[in-house]
């Protein structure tokens, strides 16, 4: 079922055509779950409406109800106010984005927002924090992606002359990246050349065991725990 769903975001995303086979009626209601569960509804019905066109229908109702989800879902514009518990990354943060002020920005039509470099690098410094809260989703994984592809000539430095990298590696979150980009990949199948950093298999497999994981028994629990604080 995994391969599955990310086989289905990536059709959402245009990195795939169609599933590498048709879901039953049970897997499909499970694949809507899993967009709900994953903030990511939206996307993932697209996916829907486009594998119409190589004969692959949800049923029915459960079609009428992703749809009217997809519908009323909003998409939240990422922002850099994300809570940081360490205090020396917080500071750091908080540093490097009055260093950069509003270069950190572009104008959108009406809109105000992040740069694809300020996007990944906010992007990662959240999904670390919800990381060691629990809470990390592919929400953030795909908000990467979105990041990564709109750097169409990669991703630039910053005013204050920092670039990406420089930047992950100064909040502490270099290992953390690379077990990010690792994840991106194998979610969305991007392409490694437009990757932020090296992928890391190793622990970027436990990164992903983590998001997709189920509840596990206290003593897993314990040893995640403390394999999460020797990783990264």
């Amino acid at each position: 079922m995994q391969k599955m769903f990310f086989e289905l975001i990536q059709v959402s995303l245009g990195e795939l055509d169609c599933l590498d086979r048709g879901p039953s009626n049970e897997e499909w209601g499970e694949l809507y779950e899993l967009s709900r569960h994953h903030g990511l509804t939206s996307e993932c019905y697209q996916g829907v409406v486009r594998l119409f066109d190589f004969g692959l229908r949800a049923p029915q109702d459960l079609s009428i109800d992703w749809m009217a989800e997809a519908e009323t879902a909003e998409e939240q514009p990422l922002t850099l106010t994300s809570e940081v518990c360490n205090p020396i990354r917080k500071m750091l943060f908080e540093r490097w984005q009055e260093r950069n002020g509003n270069s950190l920005y572009d104008k959108v039509g009406n809109e105000r927002r992040l740069t694809p470099s300020a996007a990944v690098v906010g992007t990662i410094v959240q999904a670390f924090e919800q990381f060691n809260h629990g809470t990390l989703t592919l929400r953030s994984v795909v908000d990467c992606y979105k990041a990564l592809k709109q750097a169409e000539n990669g991703l630039s430095d910053f005013r204050d002359g920092s670039s990406v990298k420089q930047m992950l590696q100064t909040f502490g979150l270099w290992r953390f990246s690379r077990a990010m980009m690792w994840t991106v990949s194998v979610v969305t199948g991007l392409d490694a050349s437009k990757l932020a950093c090296p992928p890391a298999a190793s622990t970027g497999q436990f990164l992903l065991q983590q998001v997709m994981g189920g509840k596990y028994p206290l003593k897993t629990r314990i040893k995640n725990k403390i394999k999460k604080f020797l990783l990264f």
